[in-house]
């Protein structure tokens, strides 16, 4: 009589996601972790990432705020974020007219939150990432645009 055990490699590390990232990220005056910064992403065993940051404003420091649905498998995956954001110095969404005759606008600090959509690949250690959005502030109610991204490591 013989025995055989069946394996099942589907399950190995190799093949899943880093729950848990450390991104460098860069992006443009509204991005979430300002022009240069960091984030920590958790991802969940549903799709769902959440991510905190900051990151240099010029001038100010940039917080934000993420919450992202990845969709798609193998490491490979089409991403929609809405975030929180903002900056601890500069009035992002006012205009300089604003700025210099007070107005709505007399803080300095500003809040935004962005719709985007992107890309992401989560590969076993490697992240990389690239996401566009749209803006909203609290000080205007012209959209403005965005783009951020970085690459990171997962464990």
């Amino acid at each position: 009589m013989a025995y055989a055990d069946l394996v099942d490699l589907s399950e190995r590390r190799a093949g899943r996601p880093s729950s848990w990232v450390v991104r460098a990220e860069g992006g443009s005056a509204f991005a979430p972790y300002g022009y240069a910064g960091g984030a920590l992403s958790w991802l969940t065993e549903s799709g769902f990432a959440f991510e905190a940051g900051a990151g240099g404003g010029f001038p100010g420091l940039q917080l934000g705020l993420a919450a992202r649905r990845l969709f798609g498998e193998g490491g490979s995956y089409l991403v929609t974020e809405i975030a929180l954001a903002g900056n601890t110095r500069v009035n992002r969404g006012a205009s300089e007219a604003e700025r210099s005759f007070g107005g709505a606008s007399l803080t300095r600090s500003s809040l935004w939150t962005d719709i985007g959509f992107g890309f992401e690949q989560r590969q076993d250690t490697l992240d990389v990432s690239v996401v566009g959005c749209i803006v909203f502030t609290t000080s205007s109610l012209t959209p403005q645009w965005a783009i951020h991204g970085g690459v990171g490591f997962g464990f």
